[in-house]
């Protein structure tokens, strides 16, 4: 069973129309490696049918390409100049609203952004419910044990954040979420491309005081960031409520994909969106 040039692109193109990443040059080099060692395992159970035939007729295939094909780097406090903002100045003014805040990271990975939330939500005593939502379900599973190896901790960024995880940090090294965090966690499988095309899933998250959404819409064309912010202002942000994207998104995000209700702010080198009515 081998997988041909034409075969590639088809399965690229359905990739693209599934979850509306657009792969890179490099990120195209690695799903193909997983293509090619998973039909060599398919070879070795004797499946004999092309590649593209065998995925029409097997969804569990297709879920495994999509958590293959999805990037999942990320670590604790990542652009901790984020989270110094929220503790210096949005969680203060969350304090005053009815508790408990809704949080949500909307493309959560494997949990670390999430846990670096609550962890710091914990620390300034913020009552807090918490989402973590993504594509790639094995990810998910990963955020639910919430045990992260040393390679989740960064020596420089996030390291004014590192005293919240000493309590958690075990002998060889790895760290383990505390159940008294991970216990308000609500984990939720939600495809982003599916607010592009209008369709709002049951289980999406609604009157969000602070959404982290970073790191995905680089791989978004602008008529899904667009539909996408769209979505997420209208349905899910509260009154008020700030959304996150990474630092280095922000420029990527035109003006003009931008909604009305969401207005554009800064404070010092740190950017964010914060709803507005008025």
């Amino acid at each position: 069973m081998n997988i041909t040039d034409s075969d590639f692109e088809i399965i690229i193109e359905s990739i693209t129309a599934y979850t509306g990443i657009i792969p890179r040059e490099s990120h195209k080099s690695g799903i193909r490696s997983f293509l090619e060692k998973r039909c060599q395992e398919l070879e070795e159970k004797e499946v004999t049918k092309n590649y593209v035939e065998y995925i029409t007729s097997h969804n569990d295939e297709v879920i495994n390409i999509i958590n293959s094909s999805t990037v999942n780097e990320t670590y604790l406090f990542r652009e901790e100049k984020q989270f110094l903002f929220l503790r210096d100045i949005v969680f203060p003014e969350l304090r005053h609203k009815l508790p408990p805040i809704k949080i949500w990271s909307a493309a959560s990975s494997s949990g670390e952004e999430i846990y670096s939330l609550a962890l710091l939500a914990k620390s300034c005593r913020i009552p807090a419910e918490y989402t973590a939502s993504d594509i790639n379900t094995d990810v998910l599973e990963k955020c639910k044990a919430g045990v992260y190896k040393k390679n989740s901790v960064r020596s420089v960024d996030g390291a004014r954040f590192h005293y919240l995880l000493e309590p958690y940090k075990q002998k060889d090294g790895t760290f383990h979420m505390p159940v008294e965090i991970s216990h308000f966690i609500k984990t939720e499988h939600i495809n982003l491309a599916d607010l592009a095309k209008g369709i709002i899933p049951e289980n999406l998250p609604k009157q969000q005081h602070v959404i982290f959404i970073r790191n995905v819409f680089i791989y978004f064309s602008f008529e899904m960031r667009s539909k996408i912010l769209e979505v997420l202002a209208e349905h899910c942000l509260a009154d008020d409520g700030y959304l996150f994207v990474s630092m280095n998104e922000v420029a990527s995000l035109e003006n003009s994909c931008i909604p009305p209700t969401l207005k554009k702010r800064s404070h010092d080198t740190v950017f964010y969106f914060q709803k507005s009515n008025a």
